[in-house]
């Protein structure tokens, strides 16, 4: 009789909470049940894919200055590209090392601008010498080979942003050391479609673009997480 009293209560527990919780379960992931279920799974994290900047216990505060050289001949389009870049990429870098707990400080880019006010002959400073002015942990030098806007062939009628840009990453500490890889970006990707002057202005779509790219290029030197990744690849 007990055993019976204690399954009766055993299916009314079922009845009252499983079949919500189910209910539940399906309306959070919808019809799309593989990419939704993707979202409420734990989230793994991609190591940083060039060098990364944090203390290995995340606690040392880690200073890192920017260092950005233009390659090639600056379109009007592309006037103080750098400058806009190395700001997007020293927030992005500030974000995602919070979001991992850990202590990466970029020094302002405006700082760095100033300095390089004060250096004439700043393209020709050895980035050693930079990250010592600087009190730096370490100097990531970008170099931007390439940028353009448009779809080759297109007339300026299509959108299509891409940049080529050297990096590499000085460890003060180990300067004979240098880490060096080749960033490249397009802006939008063409499964994404097409973006035209009739969507979005020049210095709209610049912004964008190089927005872009500084949050792809934030992973070479933060481990990220693959969710963040998927979905800003789709942006």
């Amino acid at each position: 009789m007990r055993n019976s009293e204690g399954r009766m209560r055993t299916t009314r527990m079922l009845l009252l909470f499983g079949i919500p919780f189910a209910t539940l379960c399906l309306v959070l992931v919808g019809c799309n049940f593989p990419y939704n279920m993707y979202f409420l799974m734990p989230e793994d994290k991609d190591p940083a894919e060039c060098k990364r900047l944090a203390s290995e216990d995340g606690k040392k505060e880690v200073k890192v200055v920017l260092w950005t050289y233009m390659a090639l001949d600056t379109r009007e389009e592309f006037i103080q590209a750098d400058r806009y870049l190395a700001l997007k990429l020293a927030e992005e870098i500030h974000r995602l090392s919070e979001e991992n707990s850990e202590k990466v400080t970029v020094i302002k880019p405006n700082l760095v601008e100033q300095y390089k006010s004060r250096h004439p002959n700043w393209q020709t400073l050895d980035p050693e010498t930079v990250g010592h002015d600087f009190h730096a942990d370490y100097v990531i030098d970008l170099e931007i080979d390439k940028l353009s806007l448009y779809e080759r062939g297109a007339n300026q009628q299509i959108y299509r942003g891409q940049a080529q840009i050297l990096v590499s990453v000085l460890d003060m500490k180990h300067p004979d050391d240098i880490k060096s890889k080749e960033f490249n970006d397009r802006y939008p990707v063409e499964a994404r479609g097409d973006m035209t002057p009739f969507d979005v202005t020049p210095t709209s779509f610049r912004e964008k673009f190089l927005e872009h790219a500084a949050k792809r290029l934030a992973f070479f030197f933060v481990d990220h997480k693959r969710r963040t990744e998927r979905v800003m690849m789709d942006d």
